[in-house]
């Protein structure tokens, strides 16, 4: 904004008899006084709005907090057959069952056995009545290609799926859950301190090196089940 002319407006003044009390120096000063104002206030909404964008964004990254801590919840204590997928392939001269599903942004494959080894946990599951509507399995060799076929079996072996998967996030939680409010009792932790669960890949504990885990990052917009199914069933 440029400066007004001081002198015209006091002149103007004048003309309709009024009463500013006032010369060109002090209608300066009180010009000079207002736009530093509004610099200053410009600058303090500068400041409360990069501040309200970091609010956002913290606000964003608290939500995908609560939606992995919900997700870690459900499938830690509560495992589903859903979105897990049933792949087979072969690990050095043998080829095993195993089951990819999604955790915390990234996708995971987890190994389900060899054929025979998942036919005699099914079985035993079967005598155990933890698996409804199946009966025990006779033959003494199936190939990969039978087993799909029986849509019973291969529901009983994504319920052993499930449960090999809660496996590997409950020993993965604890490990980097339990080392963090070990040291603390749980009731003290101040609600906005809540430990989050980090991962540190650096030191894995000495049972858990041997299995075979497959890690891949996914973006989490990205429906890898849905993608999988389409190109695989």
């Amino acid at each position: 904004m440029s400066a007004p002319l001081f002198t015209k407006i006091l002149e103007n003044n004048q003309l309709i008899n009024g009463r500013l009390n006032a010369d060109k120096s002090d209608l300066e000063k009180l010009f000079m006084a207002l736009q530093k104002d509004s610099e200053r206030l410009i600058r303090k909404q500068t400041r409360q709005e990069e501040i309200i964008k970091s609010s956002i964004s913290k606000r964003h990254e608290i939500k995908l907090q609560i939606k992995r801590n919900s997700e870690s919840i459900q499938k830690s204590f509560h495992p589903s057959n859903e979105k897990i997928s049933l792949l087979y392939k072969k690990m050095g001269d043998i080829f095993y069952i195993k089951a990819r599903f999604y955790w915390e942004g990234k996708q995971r494959e987890v190994q389900v056995g060899s054929i025979p080894t998942v036919i005699e946990i099914i079985n035993k599951m079967i005598s155990n009545k933890l698996l409804e509507g199946l009966k025990p399995v006779r033959a003494k060799k199936l190939t990969w290609n039978e087993i799909k076929k029986r849509s019973n079996l291969m529901n009983g072996i994504k319920k052993i799926a499930s449960l090999k998967s809660q496996e590997y996030i409950l020993r993965k939680l604890m490990f980097n859950k339990l080392n963090i409010i070990g040291s603390k009792d749980i009731s003290t932790i101040d609600k906005d301190e809540t430990p989050e669960i980090t991962r540190d890949n650096s030191q894995n504990p000495e049972n858990y090196k041997s299995e075979t885990v497959e890690v891949t990052e996914v973006e989490d917009g990205d429906n890898w089940y849905d993608r999988w199914r389409k190109d695989n069933l």
